[in-house]
């Protein structure tokens, strides 16, 4: 009965040591009969019947905290479960190698288990919502060791196929995962650099010198010298004590005090040297924080300064920057023997990115579009994102394709023009509106940076498109298609799902503290959004000028300022606000038309802000196609104007086309 033998030299427990002999010697496979101590489910369903087979493992969950003092599975277990509601602690533990999602049936990745007690099955977390994921509170048989040389492994042998994650990291596990990561883009991705080039040094570096005994100093290189260096992406987390100033940059040029500094910059630092660079650019340190001169100046070479970068190290899950994001303790590990180790299952990439401190702040988004390759650095383990692929220390590889998370739609974005940029190959403007869907997400400290937080990016796609011209966060050459953005929907977490239905959650959009951007534009408003550019087609409305009065083609403008001549259908409807507190109504020609009259309504419409208070509005159409028709919502101005005010998505439409007139108007 022991085709897979192992010898556990670890420290385990009787019942830890009798699980695990037990699973190499049943091949990871389920059995028509168990060792003693296993369930086989029957027949009849009950609550753990989707659980599968079990291993009946801790009678409660205080003789589980017991095991943990001695047994370094048990830990492991606990260190895990702990984290759960109380009321999930209910009941013997089980463990469960070949649970049932219901969707791709019993779980055949050798090595993996879910530990759950008895009488709480039932309302355990699955966690994700893909397709084929695993489970919450789940762990894995991983080996130790580096592959052998050659050595093929077959995929559903997951114990043999993907490595511990090392419960501490230090500067020799930095460098080697590197260095792998490094060699894996040099031997076989087509879309990295090759070799390791030397960009020109930005304006100030911080220079750690050639050992760890040398002084920081911040080092102003002379025009056009060239040398690897690393910059740091992170999070503020409000002020920062340590910033360069006019009165302090001078004796910075000569040393900085590395003890007077944030400890994320310390870990800045550790990792730069733990790399072999010697260069670092950090921008509250490297920009003179209280000229306003400089800022601008230096703002308008971000894409430089990431592009440039050999490496920009990323803070994923320090929110501010006294947090440190080099923990010296990560994620528990209990050793089996020389060969393999039990770990915790991490969760799905894109539910773990998503609530990352980083990924939400707004800065950070144009520094990781910018860069290739990105040292991403979480609370559990390391991650390596290039221009082919997103690697993660535990084993696991995302493209990022055919994926419909918000999150993996990023992936093939920054892929996308990364590439076309390196390449010199044009990109159309859709790949413009996708990049403003995950940016919009993002959270700012400082509202009027939302548009020079952008200039990089902005800068980045222009090369792309050098005849385009850049007015308040889109391209006069498709603005017809970049007005029609709307409030995010949808159906679900994370997914796209296009139409508009009336219980769908709609965002809240919200005025920033001073006018930021013309009414057309997505900066008016802070908020997550969608493009309906991305979704449809058949503009019908024609633009006759976009005329700027401050602000055009230029990439780091904070409060640009124009109008958009547009030449369309427009009408004058009435706007029904939903009931019950939800968010999508419904306009009218008339105030007294019945919303349901299909052949005077038009339904799917968001206002921008005020969606409870009904009132007469004006409408341009924007697209018709296959039934659908997509709409501006404005408001008129004294001076026969328009400003915007919402978008309505309007499908199956049966009102008559004459009830609208062809109009040129300006919206302000």
């Amino acid at each position: 009965m022991s085709p897979i033998p192992i010898n556990i030299t670890g420290t385990l427990c009787e019942l830890c040591h009798e699980f695990i002999s037990n699973l190499f010697a049943i091949d990871f496979t389920r059995q028509e009969t168990y060792p003693a101590r296993w369930q086989p489910i029957g027949t009849e369903w009950t609550p753990g019947t989707p659980w599968r087979d079990v291993f009946h493992h801790h009678e409660t969950f205080s003789d589980l905290s017991k095991g943990a003092e001695k047994c370094e599975l048990c830990y492991v277990l606990h260190a895990d479960l702990a984290s759960m509601d109380p009321t999930l602690h209910q009941g013997w533990l089980g463990l469960y190698p070949f649970w049932s999602s219901g969707r791709t049936g019993d779980n055949k990745e050798k090595g993996y288990f879910r530990a759950g007690f008895r009488e709480s099955l039932d309302r355990m977390p699955w966690g994700s919502m893909k397709i084929g994921s695993v489970p919450l509170h789940s762990f894995r048989v991983c080996r130790r060791g580096p592959l052998k040389e050659g050595e093929e492994i077959h995929w559903l042998d997951a114990y043999k196929k993907f490595p511990a994650v090392s419960p501490t990291l230090h500067s020799p596990d930095i460098s080697r995962m590197v260095a792998m990561w490094q060699q894996e883009c040099l031997d076989t991705h087509k879309n990295c650099p090759k070799g390791k080039p030397e960009s020109e040094l930005p304006t100030r570096v911080l220079d750690l010198g050639e050992s760890e005994a040398a002084p920081i100093r911040l080092y102003e290189p002379p025009d056009g010298k060239k040398a690897a260096y690393a910059s740091l992406s992170h999070c503020w987390g409000g002020k920062i004590n340590s910033i360069t100033t006019e009165a302090n940059k001078a004796t910075r040029r000569d040393a900085m005090d590395f003890d007077d500094l944030p400890q994320n910059f310390k870990d800045a630092i550790h990792v730069t040297r733990a790399l072999g660079i010697r260069y670092l650019w950090i921008d509250a340190l490297c920009i003179i924080q209280d000229s306003k001169e400089d800022w601008f100046r230096e703002a308008a070479k971000m894409q430089s300064v990431y592009a440039g970068a050999s490496v920009v190290i990323s803070a994923l899950d320090a929110a501010g920057s006294t947090a440190g994001f080099l923990k010296p303790n990560r994620v528990p590990l209990a050793i089996l023997n020389d060969e393999y180790a039990v770990q915790k299952v991490f969760r799905e990439l894109n539910d773990y990115l998503i609530e990352c401190p980083l990924v939400r702040r707004g800065w950070c988004m144009q520094e990781r579009l910018l860069a290739n390759p990105i040292l991403h650095i979480g609370a559990e383990q390391m991650f390596w994102e290039c221009h082919t692929e997103f690697k993660c220390e535990d084993g696991r590889k995302y493209t990022g394709d055919s994926d419909g998370h918000v999150m993996a739609e990023f992936l093939t974005i920054r892929k996308r023009i990364g590439v076309s940029a390196a390449r010199r190959a044009e990109l159309d403007f859709r790949s413009w509106y996708q990049l403003l869907e995950e940016y919009s997400m993002r959270d700012f400290t400082v509202s009027s940076d939302k548009l020079p937080a952008l200039a990089g990016a902005a800068a980045l796609f222009k090369s792309t498109k050098p005849a385009a011209t850049y007015v308040a966060g889109l391209w006069k050459e498709d603005v017809a298609r970049g007005l029609l953005w709307c409030a995010h929907y949808d159906h679900m977490p994370g997914r796209k799902v296009w139409g508009i239905s009336f219980s769908d959650r709609i965002s809240v959009l919200a005025k920033p503290p001073e006018k930021r951007a013309p009414s057309w534009s997505w900066a008016a408003l802070d908020g997550q959004i969608d493009f309906w550019a991305l979704r449809t087609y058949g503009f019908v409305v024609e633009t006759l000028d976009v005329v700027m009065s401050a602000g055009e083609n230029e990439l780091t403008a904070a409060f640009p300022t124009g109008t958009v001549k547009l030449r369309g259908e427009v009408a004058r409807m009435f706007y029904h606000p939903p009931d019950d507190g939800l968010d999508v109504g419904i306009l009218t020609f008339e105030e007294a038309d019945s919303p349901s009259d299909r052949s005077v309504a038009l339904s799917g419409c968001v206002m921008d802000l005020d969606r409870r208070t009904s009132r007469f509005c004006w409408v341009v159409v924007m697209s018709k196609s296959n039934g659908s028709w997509y709409l501006l919502v404005l408001d008129r101005c004294a001076d026969g104007s328009y400003q915007r005010i919402g978008m309505s998505t309007a499908h199956n439409v049966e009102v008559n086309p004459g009830r609208f007139e062809t109009q040129d108007i300006q919206i302000i």
